[in-house]
């Protein structure tokens, strides 16, 4: 009886050692390949997390054989790795792993082929290295951020943006917390962005307004200068929107790269809230556009006149995407929302408020 055990136990050790090799060769219409990367903005040689799903739809096992790897958009192959997985029948294999993306800024995409054939195992994943980029102007402007704007204080902070006393700024940056207080009536804060914009310095808005329609059909805040705007009606929250100013300081550094589908919050960059704007004794611009005809034109700039400062209220949503993770990894969707394009976009958007009159040798 002992004896017999320990054959039957040889038996399935036997079989268990040759069962992988019990198996068809890969076909690729019996695999596909599911990938998330959770953003498609990186930094050069950032490391990303990824997960692939690999799933077998034949009746036996497969002895998969896939490729992943990184090409550009001429079609040159930076990173490849060979995952040789045997796939059960009609059962998901998950490989979470981590991949850095190449140093060089440009466009490329994530693909999974069966090595053999080379065919696709599901769509290319496109996704973009960018790193953002001061202009020569935007190295020269002194940009004040009110205390009560931590984030926007350690924005300044990791670009390397001078940020002085008020007396010293040429630009006032402001974030929703600053809008809060106006809503909330803060005469303070009111006042302090009329003396920046007596002063001729700019004043910008960042997550300008209501991120959500609230339960009011509208909703008004006024601004120094005779400068109204008011929400109302719901509208369509958007991922994409164009820049339409012909401002080489607004599109500094951003050629041929997309506008929208920020990371994280699902590519939201624009809530679903109509801005109106009424201006007395000024002139505005759209700088952005979003949105089907009729569109919306969630960034404006307002001139209020000689001597004064630009005003430019911005509805697109910056908050959470403008700090690096503090090191760690760029995870999968939730965790982390930090965008390159973001920075460049506000850098830009500080460099173009700030008139080249009041800077020395500035350009674009």
């Amino acid at each position: 009886m002992k004896q017999h055990s320990i054959f039957s136990l040889l038996f399935i050790g036997l079989f268990l050692s040759i069962w992988p090799l019990i198996s068809v060769a890969q076909n690729s219409d019996d695999v596909n390949a599911i990938i998330n990367i959770g953003a498609s903005h990186f930094l050069p040689g950032q490391a990303v997390k990824v997960d692939i799903n690999l799933n077998n739809h034949s009746s036996g096992l497969i002895r998969s054989r896939t490729q992943l790897k990184i090409v550009n958009q001429g079609g040159i192959e930076s990173w490849s790795t060979l995952l040789r997985i045997p796939l059960k029948a009609n059962q998901p294999f998950h490989i979470p792993m981590m991949v850095k993306v190449p140093e060089a800024e440009g466009k490329y995409v994530l693909r999974a082929c069966e090595e053999e054939s080379g065919k696709k195992l599901c769509e290319d994943i496109p996704f973009d290295v960018f790193k953002p980029e001061k202009s020569q102007k935007m190295s020269k402007i002194m940009v004040y951020v009110p205390e009560y704007e931590t984030s926007l204080k350690q924005f300044v902070e990791e670009q390397n943006i001078k940020a002085p006393s008020f007396s010293w700024g040429q630009c006032m940056l402001c974030s929703y917390r600053t809008w809060q207080r106006l809503k909330n009536g803060d005469s303070d804060v009111s006042a302090e962005i009329e003396r920046a914009l007596r002063r001729n310095m700019s004043v910008i808005f960042l997550d300008f307004g209501p991120a959500e329609m609230p339960d009011v059909d509208q909703q008004e805040i006024d601004l120094p200068f005779r400068i109204s705007a008011y929400f109302s009606g719901e509208a369509k929250p958007e991922t994409n929107f164009s820049i339409i100013s012909k401002s080489k300081e607004l599109n500094y550094h951003l050629q041929g790269m997309e506008s929208g589908n920020w990371n994280g919050f699902d590519k939201v960059t624009v809530p679903p809230v109509h801005m109106f704007l009424k201006v007395k004794g000024g002139t505005t611009k759209n700088l952005i556009q979003t949105g089907t005809n009729p569109y919306r034109f969630p960034v404006v700039s307002i001139s209020i006149g000689r001597g004064h400062g630009k005003v430019i209220l911005s509805q697109l949503l910056t908050d959470g995407r403008l700090l690096k993770p503090n090191g760690k990894i760029q995870g999968l969707k939730g965790e982390f929302h930090y965008d390159p394009l973001t920075v460049q976009l506000v850098l830009n958007l500080i460099s173009m408020s700030v008139d080249n009159s009041l800077l020395q040798g500035a350009s674009n």
